[in-house]
């Protein structure tokens, strides 16, 4: 049975219900809002923990048929287990609202550590990048494509700096379940979205790829990768246009550093790194050479054709 829009309930109206049988989980307060959904860190009573609830954003009402398929593509994700992936706990809905019980990290995202620091020093980039690039990798093994990676989509737990990467699949289970009605509308974030994306065409681990490397840019530099005043050039800047060399913002970029960035910001998806492996061995590969290349003013100019060697097959 559909649920008419008009009793859909809003956010604010989720705080302190109860959800699931005999109401074990009950809801405590909302965490963020953002494009497609409310985020609410509820409480767990029959294991005492908390989780997180992502309640998604929907045009329409949603019917029978479609909370099924949305379970069964949620089954998936629930098998998806790795240290840098936040685990999904499960899928439902409610009132005509459709959510992602997830693992609970208490932490702060990408983007607000930027907003803070502005960039990172070029090995805790680098480090950061190699563990969302592990989580991503054990996804990809499974035929999970995230397609909306970005700063806010990864997570630093406080305790221990562990780096989650959060939000998996939820851009795909919008789009095969068709919860997503507004024609001509990808579901993705401009400045990260591949250009295959962006144009609609097929999607594979490439566009994380892609995503990854203009989240690592952004680390380095400060600044997103591809920009523009409103949505429409940024798209464009997207598919069209090379962004500025890191390096013309960060002195501490060597080049083969640049080079890799490029890589896996190439328009074309087969000029990219062939999948995460790559790019994690290629980033380990980097961050030996630098730290072998510490020391005097010697060594360091010497970094740069160590790193020059390791990276002739990226080009």
């Amino acid at each position: 049975m559909s649920t008419s829009d008009d009793h859909r309930e809003t956010p604010d109206d989720l705080i302190g219900r109860r959800l699931g049988r005999e109401g074990y989980i009950e809801i405590r307060r909302r965490l963020g809002q953002g494009g497609i959904g409310t985020v609410y860190e509820a409480w767990d009573h029959n294991k005492a923990r908390s989780i997180a609830l992502k309640f998604l954003r929907t045009d329409h009402a949603i019917g029978k048929e479609m909370v099924l398929r949305f379970q069964r593509e949620g089954r998936r994700f629930r098998e998806l287990r790795h240290p840098n992936v936040v685990r999904v706990l499960g899928l439902g809905q409610k009132d005509g609202l459709i959510f992602i019980a997830s693992e609970y990290v208490d932490g702060r995202n990408l983007a607000e550590i930027l907003d803070e620091r502005g960039s990172l020093q070029i090995d805790e980039a680098l480090g950061l990048c190699q563990e969302i690039a592990r989580g991503l990798d054990a996804a990809h093994a499974q035929r999970i494509v995230h397609r909306d990676m970005k700063p806010e989509n990864v997570m630093i737990r406080t305790s221990d700096g562990a780096v989650k990467v959060v939000d998996f699949g939820i851009a795909k289970v919008l789009d095969s379940q068709s919860i997503v009605s507004q024609p001509g509308v990808y579901l993705g974030t401009p400045g990260y979205s591949a250009p295959e994306q962006i144009k609609g065409d097929d999607v594979d681990c490439r566009a994380d790829i892609f995503a990854l490397g203009a989240i690592l840019y952004e680390l380095l530099t400060g600044r997103i990768a591809f920009r523009g005043r409103n949505t429409v050039q940024i798209l464009r800047s997207t598919t069209d246009r090379e962004p500025i060399s890191p390096t013309k913002f960060n002195d501490s970029v060597v080049r083969p550093v640049a080079k890799l960035i490029s890589s896996m910001i190439e328009k074309n998806p087969r000029r990219r790194p062939k999948d995460m492996t790559a790019v994690i061995d290629a980033i380990d590969r980097v961050r030996n050479a630098l730290s072998s290349g510490r020391g005097s003013s010697d060594e360091r100019r010497g970094i740069r054709g160590v790193l020059r060697r390791v990276f002739e097959g990226i080009a």
